[in-house]
């Protein structure tokens, strides 16, 4: 029986470490948003997930999230088949379908204008809830979603350090080829500067996080004890991981990227800087005016990091202002259109056909809108007002976890925090990028998200090793 328990815990360990493998080499191709890639995460999340649930089971303390989010699965994939299918009498059909009809005698009317686009963005919406509903089913005690997260974060931190050293060396290179777009900016491992920030500001609030941990656990550690010179060599590394996450942001030139991460900053660190001894049991509470000293400061801190390493993207602000970008242009034409469909949606994954309809000419000729640099309102626009609820429901669940961990919660308190600040950072940016459309960086995003509600609903029990 002892072996077999032994065999199951290796084999659970070795989940784990494939469902992290499998997230980090997610990240690297790009980002994953060609086929292969895409393809080759999908199968292999998809495969991971059907073994864990087998072996492991349905999770205890974050079973709800885990039904909520299955539910949440099901509801949009279904939708989306939905709106691929003739409905009978056309009912629900969109009114191209009539006019594809009268030009060419086409029989076919569905709700979606483009079925196979539909069709193909399924699995687009299904990896990132697949990695989410993964990562809960492997984050069964603190120590494994904590390694999850430690994971996540040296991984940020080792693909900046990579991607600040080509930015200096080689500018015109990403990766291995030829680099065509925002030859100004650092790009990391994706295309785009936005989905790089917003990769980046979530590394740094890791990082942050792993500096914390290290720099507690060394100051816990007695001097002359085995280990210690090792924790003092972590640090360093973690530290300068931390900086390299930071200046590679900084480096996106990401001006609503950087933004949403200072938001996300002043959540988190003051937080961390007035709690760093809270868990010390013999030391004496601090007065009251100590704590608003430390809170101001790393207030004034945050706002002094923004000013000192933030030039660039606040010239770029300045240089360009909101009524000059593309990107706001083109939204009165994208609430034009919602408004047409905002019942049944257009189809998941139609915007670049159906927005072409709607493109005031005052915003240019030049370039071709393949998103809507909105995720919700690409959301909404594809999926109907079935996307608004799915996404209230979404954040409603997710504020009662973190308020759940935030009352429950003691020692690790600060990942409770780290996963408020982080979801307020991707949920800023969204508005204004689709970052979470970019397969890496949601798979990324969900498995973090994972880690932290798994923290955040459970305590550590030492039984949940052997319940498998």
């Amino acid at each position: 029986m002892l072996s077999n328990l032994i065999n199951r815990q290796v084999l659970r360990e070795a989940l784990l470490f494939a469902f992290i493998g499998l997230v980090i080499l997610t990240l690297i191709p790009f980002g994953s948003v060609t086929p292969f890639p895409f393809a080759f995460a999908a199968i292999g999340m998809f495969t991971l997930g059907a073994i864990s649930a087998l072996l492991v089971g349905e999770p205890r303390q974050s079973r709800w999230v885990f039904s909520s989010a299955l539910l949440i699965l099901v509801v949009v994939t279904g939708w989306a088949f939905i709106q691929i299918i003739e409905l009978p009498s056309n009912w629900l059909a969109n009114p191209a379908w009539s006019a594809a009809r009268d030009l060419s005698g086409v029989e076919y009317a569905a709700i979606s204008v483009e079925p196979a686009d539909t069709l193909a963005s399924i699995l687009s919406v299904a990896l990132p809830f697949v990695t989410f509903l993964t990562g809960l089913l492997l984050c069964d005690t603190d120590q494994r979603a904590r390694k999850v997260l430690t994971f996540l974060g040296l991984s940020a931190g080792g693909i900046a350090v990579f991607c600040l050293l080509q930015f200096s060396l080689f500018p015109k290179i990403l990766i291995v080829v030829e680099k065509h777009a925002y030859l100004d900016s650092l790009t990391a491992v994706f295309v785009n500067r936005n989905t790089a920030a917003t990769f980046l500001g979530l590394g740094t609030l890791l990082m942050l996080t792993l500096v914390r941990d290290i720099a507690r656990s060394y100051t816990n550690h007695p001097p002359g004890e085995p280990g210690r010179n090792t924790l003092v060599l972590k640090s360093w590394v973690y530290v300068l991981l931390l900086c390299a996450c930071f200046t590679a942001l900084m480096l996106t030139r990401s001006r609503a990227g950087i933004f949403a991460t200072f938001v996300a900053a002043l959540i988190y660190f003051p937080w961390l800087v007035i709690n760093w001894n809270a868990s010390r049991r013999h030391l004496r509470p601090a007065p009251r005016w100590h704590s608003m000293l430390k809170l101001l400061s790393a207030i004034v801190f945050v706002v002094l990091l923004l000013t000192v390493f933030a030039g660039q993207a606040i010239l770029r602000a300045q240089e360009r202002r909101l009524e000059d970008d593309d990107r706001f242009c083109i939204l009165p034409g994208i609430w034009r259109a919602i408004s047409d469909h905002w019942l049944t949606g257009t189809g998941l994954g139609t915007f670049r056909t159906v927005f072409s309809a709607y493109r005031d000419p005052a915003c240019g000729i030049f370039g071709i809108f393949d998103r809507a640099h909105n995720f919700y309102l690409e959301g909404f626009l594809g999926l109907g007002i079935l996307f608004p609820i799915a996404a209230i429901l979404v954040f409603s669940v997710l504020a009662r976890v973190f308020w759940q961990g935030l009352a429950q919660r003691r020692r690790l308190r600060h990942y409770v925090l780290l996963g408020l600040a982080a979801t307020v950072l991707v949920a800023l940016h969204a508005a204004v990028d689709f970052s979470l459309q970019i397969p890496g960086f949601a798979v990324f995003f969900s498995a973090f998200l994972s880690a932290v509600v798994a923290i955040s609903l459970g305590r550590n029990h030492g039984e949940a090793d052997a319940a498998i």
